[in-house]
């Protein structure tokens, strides 16, 4: 039995969507509890969430998109959204890697985590400045049940980029100590395009490790985390390749060097009264270099300290609980290399919080909250305050049965980045010349959202329309003007409004209840107060997917397979400097069994995306400017093998 529950918890799935959990998980969410707002959850495991970054993966949810380089490196979008304005969380702490350039990736794998939970739009009530856009938390896995020692080895080929992927976890319980560890390899050569094409220097590669050590007592838990991540991106630039390529594995020049460092200590201390403190420390330590004719031009360090202290309150007078607490961090920017886009700098963030919720009754509840918080950003030669007033307040409430209604009004702020301050040199990665704005004000954003779910047996909906206003948005325009043959870009701002939502359905009928029927649909628009629109908003998306289960009685326990169709609709609602992107179609299709030989669990996956290698831009590609293709047809194979053993 204990196999039989690993399995459900990493791999099986009975659907890729459940309305208002995105993905079916045994698992309950960690931020759900502390907000009115939506939480939507997608499990990594699922056979369908497919895509070779991270990033890639989290756009089966519905309003998530990738803003791409290549196959490799990803930028998560949250309904326009992205970089220093969606707050990240891993291993309980935010994180900080210079997400600020456009070819900056996520900077995290997906090995040890169990899931991914995902707040759409501004949520610096609870999680601080840059959460304008919405809110990514990476939880880990759990550890494994009480007295147990459970393994897991995977490992996955992809066709397309002859592509490896081997990784392992091994977890061990005893009494109230816990200790989880992961570590993995993952390599992929250039990727072909629908022509069949290879792209130059679209490699990759990347090594992780991760380690969790936890106790858990009666009025005391605690974990101490360290994870360590090293990748090696190689950057296409098309009129560099010389007679001498060759599809190997190893970039060649212009390439991006990182190395993450993440250690964090989560803490718990429960009281008799059902109230409890959370303390949360975290030091993030992030090097990036990008290599030009094999040497490091850009060499910067990243060093982050941050804390989150948050008190819940026990039941009061049966209706009321109140959250509050403080979130704190310390930044420091150097350089090391031959150019500095940015100079060193240092950047101090302090904030204060307070939640209520009152219970209308056991199900449904309202909640409101402020938070003050100020951001402080210095130099040599630049010194300036960022404050910010901060509040959100919305409702739960089931309406029958089946049928429930959550809205919110929120705000949310982000300060402007060292770069938009502070840039003033050639962005290899972008091929601009970028000039900082250091009179650039704070984003503040204000956006009203509702959900409307309905929750049946056999079917399920759900409709979640919203609409932002963010005064001060910071974009970044040409000027026409040109330094050393390279194009000048300025970072302006200007008031902006973003529309749009999602909606979907999940249906599967009685008696056929093996099989599943889903689609969802998302938009997003976006315009300035000048009336010109907003760049870089994603695509309309269209995905629909059919999916059967069964069980078998032999070796053969369970198999399930499914076949998905995305409709991207073309966009024309571009500024001045981006290019129109046609409509495209993919079809994409797998299976996944579960074998049993005396006990033994062997899982096994086969997955074919862009089944019908369609050639096709995606808006949100940075080489769709080059003229570059995204990824043609990829065949997967992965296999995982679990293992779970009783101590006692």
């Amino acid at each position: 039995m204990r196999t039989k529950r690993l399995y459900r918890i990493l791999y099986l799935s009975p659907s890729i969507h459940e309305l208002q959990e995105i993905v079916i998980s045994a698992n309950s969410s960690r931020l759900q509890g502390e907000n009115v707002v939506n939480v939507e959850k997608i499990n990594l495991k699922s056979p369908e969430i497919q895509g070779i970054s991270l990033t890639e993966k989290l756009t089966s949810v519905p309003g998530l998109s990738n803003y791409s380089t290549g196959s490799g490196i990803g930028k998560p979008v949250i309904r326009g959204l992205s970089g220093n304005r969606i707050a990240i969380f891993s291993q309980g702490v935010r994180i900080e890697n210079q997400q600020w350039g456009d070819e900056h990736g996520l900077g995290l794998d997906d090995n040890g985590y169990e899931q991914v939970e995902i707040i759409k739009g501004p949520a610096s009530l609870l999680y601080g400045s840059d959460a304008l856009g919405g809110v990514l938390y990476f939880a880990d896995e759990r550890f494994a049940k009480q007295n147990t020692f459970e393994t897991v080895l995977n490992s996955e080929y992809n066709s397309n980029t002859s592509g490896l992927r081997n990784n392992a976890a091994i977890k061990l319980s005893k009494e109230q100590w816990h200790i989880n560890m992961f570590g993995g390899y993952t390599t992929h050569k250039d990727y072909k395009d629908g022509n069949n094409e290879l792209i130059p220097n679209s490699r990759f590669n990347t090594a992780d490790f991760k380690t969790v050590l936890g106790y858990t007592g009666n009025e005391f838990a605690t974990t101490l985390k360290y994870s360590f991540l090293k990748e090696n991106y190689g950057l296409t630039e098309l009129e560099e390749v010389n007679e001498d390529y060759s599809n190997n594995r190893k970039p060649f020049s212009p390439y991006q060097n990182l190395t993450t460092h993440i250690l964090s200590s989560e803490n718990t201390v429960f009281f008799e009264n059902n109230s409890k403190l959370k303390i949360d420390l975290g030091y993030v330590f992030n090097n990036r270099k990008e290599i030009e004719d094999n040497e490091a031009a850009l060499n910067m360090n990243l060093n982050t300290v941050s804390y989150n202290i948050k008190w819940l309150s026990a039941r009061i007078a049966k209706y009321w609980e109140i959250t509050a607490g403080s979130q704190g961090m310390f930044q420091q920017n150097k350089n090391f290399g031959e150019e500095s886009i940015i100079p060193d700098a240092t950047t101090t963030d302090l904030g204060f919080f307070a939640v209520s919720n009152y219970h209308f009754s056991e199900k449904s509840f309202w909640q409101t909250g402020i938070r003050f918080d100020n951001k402080y950003i210095h130099s040599n030669d630049f010194s300036k305050p960022f404050p910010a007033f901060n509040f959100s307040t919305g409702i739960f409430q089931p309406i029958t049965n089946n049928l429930s209604f959550r809205t919110n009004l929120s705000s949310g702020f982000r300060a402007p980045n060292m770069f938009e301050l502070m840039s003033d040199g050639v962005h290899e990665g972008t091929n601009r010349y970028e000039k900082g704005n250091r009179e650039l004000k704070s984003e503040n954003s204000y956006q009203i959202d509702a959900t409307l779910n309905y929750d049946s047996k056999h079917l399920e909906l759900f409709l979640n329309p919203y609409f932002n206003y963010i005064r001060n948005f910071i974009y970044i325009q040409p000027d026409g003007t040109e330094i050393d043959d390279v194009p000048v870009y300025n970072y302006l701002q200007n008031n902006a409004f973003l529309y749009g939502g999602e909606a979907g359905f999940h249906f599967h009928p009685h008696p056929l209840d093996w099989l599943h029927l889903e689609s969802s649909y998302s938009n997003t628009f976006g315009k300035q107060q000048s009336g010109d629109y907003l760049p870089l908003m994603p695509s309309q998306k269209i995905k629909s997917t059919v999916s059967t289960n069964f069980t078998g009685k032999t070796c053969l326990r369970k198999y399930s397979a499914y076949f998905q169709n995305i409709y991207s609709i073309a966009q024309n609602q571009i500024v001045a400097y981006e290019t129109t992107t046609p409509s495209y179609i993919l079809l994409n299709a797998g299976l996944a069994f579960e074998f049993r030989f005396k006990q033994q669990p062997i899982l096994l996956n086969f997955a074919v995306n862009n089944l019908l290698n369609e050639k096709y831009y995606d808006h949100l590609s940075r080489y769709k400017s080059e003229g570059i293709y995204n990824i043609g047809r990829n065949i997967v194979v992965r296999i995982s093998i679990p293992l779970t053993i009783c101590l006692k």
